[in-house]
């Protein structure tokens, strides 16, 4: 499946659920072609890239009130590693339409609410598809930056995704934190969990410059070995970890890392000019370790959260109010994102998180495993 700017490979519960934890690790694993030392995932169906190795196992709810479920995990491409501690908003926009096609769900013309639980963050969200004589609508006039072609919109609703992962909006009970990098640096950060944790920075903190396409980015390995101690420091400081070390081991995708920069122009990856007042501000985001070619929608959620928090680095860059969707430029072009936040004392809370998204299926069929992958 193809959701948003993402793809994966989506497994039913009931074909995988008969193997053991070690196993369905090592089936997915192999499917997708990873490890690959490489970096291509050739003997498989991922993409090289952090939004081309992904799976999803999907399943139909026994709990009231909830269709499906959606369990995600992130397959890393150069090592043996798939972290099943975070959710994917692209590929959320998938699971609506899968549901409707396997004819796990009940449709209604002309939109179908899909109530899905991501099971790894214990998230609901609410997906309105597009259907007509009970067919989800593939087609349809709606374009995101960094696919071609356009499709039907998924809307996607994230109901109350305040703390999911810490517990708490802002987890070390500031908008904004210091990290030690070294005895003589440090560095502003805002941490932020909505739909997914969040370390922003600002890109010019990190001398990072935000126009630049990712393959550059990820070329400057000095920059990215930084962002990484950043990375490793906020877990920490989120208690997501126990230790530097074990932060670095028990998840690379949670949490993210995101570059943050003023409304500027500059140049998209498939070469289109996005003018300064077309954006709110622009973004560089750090996924498995390579600066994404989008925007992971998590990410532009959270960002959208963060920008109507006062003085967090988000908040502070954009400079005023939030008066509407937040326009978020990244590599491959802008995303808007709404967020209805409500301060109650003197803490916020994620009402709700809007999104878009286009969804399709590009193939289904039997992925050919090796027993051997099994041994």
């Amino acid at each position: 499946m193809r959701g948003g700017t993402s793809r994966a490979v989506f497994f039913a519960e009931n074909d995988i659920a008969k193997y053991s934890s070690e196993d369905k690790n090592k089936i997915i694993l192999t499917a997708l072609g990873s490890p690959d030392p490489y970096g291509r995932q050739i003997d498989g169906l991922g993409g090289g890239i952090s939004s081309l190795s992904k799976v999803g196992i999907i399943g139909k709810s026994s709990t009231s009130g909830i269709d499906l479920t959606f369990t995600f995990g992130q397959v890393d491409v150069r090592t043996p590693i798939i972290d099943w501690k975070g959710t994917c908003g692209n590929m959320m926009a998938a699971v609506g339409p899968y549901g409707i096609e396997e004819n796990l769900i009940k449709t209604r013309d002309p939109i179908t609410k899909v109530r899905i639980l991501a099971t790894n963050t214990s998230q609901l969200i609410e997906a309105h598809i597009s259907v007509k004589d009970g067919q989800y609508q593939v087609e349809g006039d709606y374009a995101i930056a960094g696919v071609p072609g356009t499709g039907s919109p998924v809307k996607l609703d994230f109901i109350n995704p305040s703390g999911n992962t810490t517990g708490s909006i802002l987890p070390t009970g500031s908008p904004t934190d210091t990290i030690q990098i070294s005895p003589n640096k440090t560095i502003s950060v805002s941490i932020v969990d909505v739909t997914i944790p969040v370390v922003f920075v600002r890109a010019e903190d990190v001398s990072a410059d935000i126009t630049k396409f990712p393959p550059d980015l990820d070329a400057d390995t000095a920059l990215q070995s930084l962002l990484e101690t950043i990375r490793v420091h906020a877990s920490q400081k989120m208690q997501l970890s126990n230790g530097v070390d074990n932060s670095l081991i028990s998840s690379k995708a949670v949490p993210k890392v995101v570059m943050i920069g003023s409304s500027t122009s500059y140049q998209t990856s498939d070469n289109r000019y996005i003018a300064t007042h077309e954006t709110d501000l622009c973004i560089r985001a750090i996924s498995m370790g390579l600066t994404h070619r989008t925007i992971p929608a998590t990410v532009s959620m959270c960002l959208a959260a963060a920008a109507n928090i006062n003085n967090t680095i988000v908040h502070d860059t954009i400079g005023a109010a939030m008066q509407g969707p937040l326009r978020i430029g990244h590599p491959a072009g802008v995303i808007e994102v709404g967020a209805e936040m409500k301060q109650v004392g003197g803490s916020w809370q994620a009402k709700r998180i809007t999104t878009y998204r286009t969804a399709r299926r590009i193939m289904e069929g039997s992925i050919l495993v090796p027993l051997s992958s099994l041994g």
